[in-house]
């Protein structure tokens, strides 16, 4: 309205100018022209309320103030450490409280575990059964006083349990033993020696040798199993070795099921001066990673399954069941193949 009002005022003195301009050609007396008036202002419109911004959704927060159990079967190997290690911080980072037990390999001794860590009162368990197959009495307690538990690496034969997390132990094994062959100078006729965790039925163990045999037999390599269980530690897996060196007159390559039977067995062939012979395992320890970041190591490859991966995993599973009250049942992980050429990246 302001805009038309000084428009008015402008048309009025244009009028004006001209009046006085034709009053002064004629000879007569300047008069003032009259005032436009303008149209009265209207009352100015409200603006509009803002529109008030969304809520951010909510975000799932930690169930602070949790407490869990951490059953192992045994402490044995930097493998089951570094699990237990993973539990334990990635617990702590989300403000629970953890008690771990370690029955030293005795299956018995689970049980006891499990029904004490039960008697706390525990909110949920993570679970790792090395290489026993099975842990039925255990898991149908747990299941009875309707406590989660994530299995961490040992998948039971026995599937009551809330969910596992682990590695896909065949595919490792026959990667491995792919590497070990496309290493060898002359695959066809040579001979390979396996050395097995035990005892004979065990899944993870069964699953990894299945792998490589099938490498190992596809390319001409002949397999002998070592008479031997290595016990998934160096020291018997070292006596393993020893063992299959004094029977057999050749040895061209060794696969582990485990990488601490490889170190053993690796040790035991440098000892004989037996440096031709290369190895391969699966798990990826640390020991294991430096060795074979060893310039000149005959360890060659190993499977990675990242203990602190998998550990850290089953907490957040627990987790997120906790806050969902449901997970995935089956949950597996990547495992790179670890040699020379990129070893250093794990280590």
């Amino acid at each position: 309205m302001r805009i038309k009002k000084m428009l008015a005022v402008g048309a009025a003195g244009l009028l004006t100018l001209g009046l006085m301009g034709s009053v002064a050609a004629c000879g007569g007396d300047e008069k003032p022209a009259d005032e436009t008036t303008s149209a009265p202002e209207a009352d100015p419109q409200p603006e509009p309320e803002p529109e008030p911004e969304p809520e951010p959704e909510p975000q799932p927060e930690p169930d602070a103030g949790k407490h869990i159990a951490m059953i192992n079967l045994s402490l044995c190997c930097d493998y089951f450490i570094g699990m237990d290690v993973a539990v334990t911080d990635r617990a702590t980072e989300l403000g629970w409280t953890v008690t771990n037990y370690n029955a030293d390999g005795d299956a018995d001794q689970v049980l006891s575990d499990v029904e004490t860590a039960l008697a706390l009162g525990v909110d949920g368990i993570v679970f790792s059964g090395a290489w026993v197959n099975d842990y039925p009495e255990a898991l149908a307690a747990i299941a009875a006083a309707h406590v989660p538990v994530v299995m961490v690496d040992r998948l039971t034969l026995t599937e009551e349990f809330t969910s596992w997390v682990g590695p896909e132990n065949e595919r490792i094994g026959t990667e491995v033993g792919q590497y070990l062959v496309d290493h060898l100078d002359s695959p066809d006729g040579a001979t390979a020696v396996i050395i097995r965790g035990g005892p004979e039925d065990n899944t993870i163990g069964i699953a990894r040798t299945t792998g490589a045999t099938a490498s190992f037999e596809a390319a001409g390599v002949t397999v002998e199993l070592a008479t031997d269980f290595g016990g998934w530690n160096a020291d018997e897996g070292k006596t393993a070795m020893e063992n299959m060196m004094a029977k057999l007159p050749q040895i061209d390559v060794v696969f582990c099921e485990n990488d601490d039977m490889c170190l053993g067995a690796l040790l035991a062939a440098t000892e004989a001066g037996k440096t031709d012979i290369i190895f391969g395992a699966c798990d990826g320890s640390q020991s294991a990673k430096e060795e074979i970041a060893t310039e000149g190591s005959k360890f060659l490859a190993t499977g990675f399954n990242d203990p602190f991966v998998i550990g850290k995993k089953g907490v957040d599973i627990l987790n997120d069941f906790f806050q969902t009250g449901s997970v995935e049942k089956m949950q597996g992980i990547d495992s790179p193949l670890l040699n020379a050429g990129n070893v250093a990246q794990y280590l």
